[in-house]
């Protein structure tokens, strides 16, 4: 088949269609990806690397409009409302594009045979209805409704509680989303909706939820169509890497250093950035630990590499989380499940939406310190889960039986292969739309 595949928001949003993709095209299908990166960055190494036929969509809004995005995603994440914070992500890093986002998903539509776009990417599903393409999207986190668990962001109150949640959670995507989901359908001649979420499922072919199910079980009251496929990271083949010279003296020079980074957060930050490596810096002082320190230049470019700390522009996750201690992150999902592939305790500081959910699942899976939030932080709230978590020999050890687990999983496989036999059943075609 021919498969377009879509996605936007940071790289964490990113990268685990590529693995899809990958898993896509080692079954033989023929599959173009399309990608908008809120930092502007353009993924043509990966692309190479995995063998995906890739392009970028709005990188150049973004590139063009970093000074002023920035304390925009400040102020963002220091929005204690989620309802906000989802308003304000929408406005400040989707609406600019939507129009280009369409544009290339109605390209891909009329190309493939089938559709697979990610769970916030509307543009993608319009382009399906249009072309009578089966669609199917991808969450990088439990974003479908369940009575056996809390929708993110709220308490896990029981069976009875947690639909009345997911109610509410409905009508605040309602508020924010309906109207840009239906200016969009209105550009791709099809009807409006009322209801997204019914509207999305009754004619979604497939629902993948890209999730280790070592650490979530598929809920037992979930539509046939939705799976739990696992982790959908990079192979290490795609990303050749060897550490440089620095690097590698450091990781050397002593026991396994803890890893620090905020991942994407850190290229939306700001001056926010800064304060982060300066409380990564500290917190490893007062903990006694060593510590290798992921930013962007700008914001280490009055700091030096020593003995405590070593500072890093990239590396890839699933080839030094390995090597090191602890990871303390933001929470994002792929970062993460990376974490938990390397057999890794976390420390997580969650900043927005599902952060908070995989903070508190780490913590209450045994594998995490308590979650630190962003708003919080401190060198010495950080310090001192450091050395707590170092200190702790359990955590490790369950830290390292998770990993073992997520290593016998292939989730680009398991994926992949469910995107196949759900485009092509007789009924994963859209009624009454020809192709």
């Amino acid at each position: 088949m021919r498969i377009g595949v879509q996605t936007w928001g940071t790289e964490g949003d990113v990268r685990p269609f590529f693995s899809l993709a990958t898993g896509l095209v080692a079954r033989g299908h023929e599959v173009r990806l399309v990608y908008t990166n809120v930092e502007g960055r353009t993924f043509d190494a990966l692309a190479k690397g995995c063998g995906v036929d890739a392009r970028s969509v709005g990188a150049e809004y973004f590139l063009a409009n970093k000074e002023t995005l920035g304390p925009k995603m400040e102020a963002v994440m220091a929005d204690p409302q989620p309802l906000r914070q989802i308003r304000a992500i929408i406005e400040h890093t989707m609406d600019p594009v939507v129009d280009a986002m369409f544009d290339a998903a109605d390209d891909l539509a009329a190309w493939s045979d089938g559709m697979v776009g990610h769970f916030m990417t509307h543009p993608a599903g319009a382009a399906a209805a249009k072309h009578g393409r089966p669609y199917a999207l991808v969450s990088l986190a439990p974003v479908l409704p369940s009575r056996h668990y809390a929708p993110i962001g709220t308490p896990d109150l029981g069976r009875l509680m947690n639909p009345v949640f997911w109610k509410i959670l409905g009508f605040v995507l309602e508020s924010v989303l309906r109207a840009r989901v239906n200016r969009t359908r209105a550009r791709a001649g099809i009807p409006p909706v009322e209801n997204l979420l019914a509207n999305t499922m009754q004619h979604a072919a497939l629902a993948l939820t890209a999730v280790s199910p070592t650490i979530f079980a598929r809920p037992i009251d979930w539509d046939r169509r939705i799976h739990v496929s696992g982790f959908l990271g990079i192979g290490e083949t795609a990303e050749p890497w060897e550490p440089e010279a620095g690097l590698r003296r450091f990781l050397d020079a002593g026991p396994p250093p803890a890893f620090l980074s905020f991942g994407s957060m850190m290229n939306l930050g700001g001056d926010k950035t800064e304060e982060a490596v300066r409380a990564f810096v500290a917190a490893l002082k007062l903990a006694g630990a060593r510590g290798i320190v992921q930013a962007p230049p700008s914001a280490t470019a009055d700091l030096t590499s020593d003995d405590v700390a070593h500072f890093i522009v990239r590396a890839p996750h699933s080839q030094l989380f390995p090597r090191c201690s602890v990871i303390v992150h933001h929470g994002g999902a792929g970062t993460t499940q990376s974490a938990l592939l390397a057999g890794r305790p976390s420390i997580v500081v969650p900043h927005v939406a599902d952060q908070f959910f995989w903070g508190d699942r780490l913590h209450a899976r045994g594998v995490g310190a308590k979650p630190l939030p962003r708003t919080k932080l401190s060198a010495e709230r950080l310090a001192v889960r450091l050395r707590t978590t170092l200190d702790d020999a359990a955590m490790a050890a369950r830290s390292a039986e998770v990993g073992a687990a997520i290593q016998r999983e292939d989730g680009a496989a398991t994926a992949a292969a469910l995107v196949e036999e759900a485009f092509a059943a007789p009924q994963a075609r859209s009624p009454g739309v020809t192709k």
